[in-house]
């Protein structure tokens, strides 16, 4: 299961056990944000040809938090990740998981929004550069997102490529007799620990005639 720098610190609420989001949520974040910042894309694939998003996401008991990476083909390890963590509590009505995923996304969005600027070459050189120093302005610890409205969101970015992380994995489950054991038990638990959210939001639903999942697409 997938390692995640928590902004909260562990609870007994949280255990640090978490659920991955829904892969065709995740699709529809790319998609989305591929078509919100299509001109940002332009610019930046004029430094590197192959350039897109890949969304990743976990659900903890007291906080959700949305990874978005732009990278730029098998063949480059450079890449950028902007996190964005909100707190969760999946006991109440309100905000509900809907918003404050969207929240989260929204965040991440407005820190590629800011770098993936065509009237700023600069920003688009600084976000296309492998380090991390070139980035100026930059959320390099959890910092309060910026944005008017909705749930409130923390941001912070970085320079890892989660790609080169799945290879290594990869690597792993082929060489480390262990590792497949391992790797299954984590995901009975994160499918035993969503399971375990799940319900609790439709018992915190019961009540007030909601019939709708949690995530809606």
């Amino acid at each position: 299961m997938k390692k995640w720098d928590k902004r909260l610190k562990p609870t007994q609420a949280s255990n640090s056990k978490s659920s991955p989001l829904p892969h065709d949520y995740l699709k529809l974040v790319e998609q989305t944000l591929t078509q919100a910042l299509e001109k940002g894309l332009t610019e930046i694939k004029k430094i590197h040809p192959i350039s897109e998003f890949s969304a990743d996401g976990a659900l903890f008991g007291d906080e959700v938090i949305i990874a978005i990476t732009l990278s730029h083909g098998p063949n480059s390890v450079a890449a950028t990740t902007v996190y964005a963590s909100a707190d969760y509590n999946p006991n109440a009505e309100l905000p509900g998981l809907e918003a404050t995923l969207s929240s989260c996304v929204e965040s991440a969005g407005s820190v590629f929004d800011f770098y993936l600027d065509v009237e700023n070459p600069e920003k688009v050189a600084q976000i296309a550069n492998q380090s991390l120093g070139a980035l100026e302005e930059a959320p390099f610890e959890w910092t309060k997102s910026t944005l008017p409205e909705g749930v409130q969101a923390w941001v912070k970015i970085d320079k890892t490529n989660p790609k080169l992380e799945e290879a290594a994995d990869d690597w792993l489950a082929k060489n480390d007799p262990n590792y497949k054991e391992r790797d299954k038990k984590d995901d009975d638990d994160s499918e035993d620990f969503l399971s375990d959210r799940l319900d609790a939001i439709k018992k915190a639903k019961s009540g007030s005639g909601g019939d709708s999942g949690p995530i809606r697409h």
